[in-house]
């Protein structure tokens, strides 16, 4: 694997510090333990993202540079073991990304398959309707589950998302060509 910045542009708190060559932009969202940093790597078959142990490391916006477009980390949302103005800082700064960015045509979420959705989830789904964008729930850790339990916890995120849930093995890769291929169908050559 080569070094994770061959393809960083940008890490970025202001739309000054962010790419202007208007390229497409896939947001990858998601609680700061739910597994996007693994995911990021796993879909792009390079260590891209920074993956550690404790959450709340990715505190800017990171922009990866793709054939054509940008994958585009944010920092997790919820528990960061960070100091809570720092919190508040990088959080303002997601905010007017998600607003106000033009080149933005979508997100992944990521969440951890054995967690309910709770309201910041629900909020990343009505910005995307909102916005008329793109949107697709990667459930992550599925390894952590027997096929029963995976096949419930699907059925339930279904049930709450009213979307495709696509159910992502960072560690073992199932899952992963599936989602690479709804970012393609998008026209994002990975």
């Amino acid at each position: 694997m080569s070094p994770k910045n061959d393809r960083l542009v940008a890490s970025a708190l202001t739309s000054q510090e962010m790419p202007s060559d208007k390229m497409s932009e896939l947001a990858f969202l998601g609680r700061s333990n739910a597994g996007k940093s693994s995911l990021i790597n796993a879909l792009t078959g390079v260590k891209m993202a920074h993956v550690s142990s404790s959450p709340g490391k990715t505190q800017r916006i990171h922009f990866y540079r793709m054939k054509n477009w940008y994958l585009v980390d944010l920092p997790g949302y919820g528990y960061a073991k960070v100091p809570k103005s720092i919190r508040e800082q990088f959080g303002q700064a997601v905010e007017d990304y998600l607003t106000s960015r033009q080149p933005l045509i979508g997100g992944i979420l990521v969440q951890d398959i054995r967690r309910d959705p709770q309201e910041e989830e629900l909020t990343v789904i009505r910005w995307a309707y909102e916005r008329n964008l793109f949107i697709a729930i990667a459930g992550t850790k599925m390894d952590r589950l027997n096929k029963h339990e995976q096949k419930m916890r699907i059925d339930r995120l279904q049930d709450a998302y009213h979307l495709e849930i696509y159910p992502i093995s960072s560690r073992t890769k199932e899952g992963v060509d599936k989602l690479r291929d709804a970012i393609r169908g998008l026209g994002l050559i990975m």
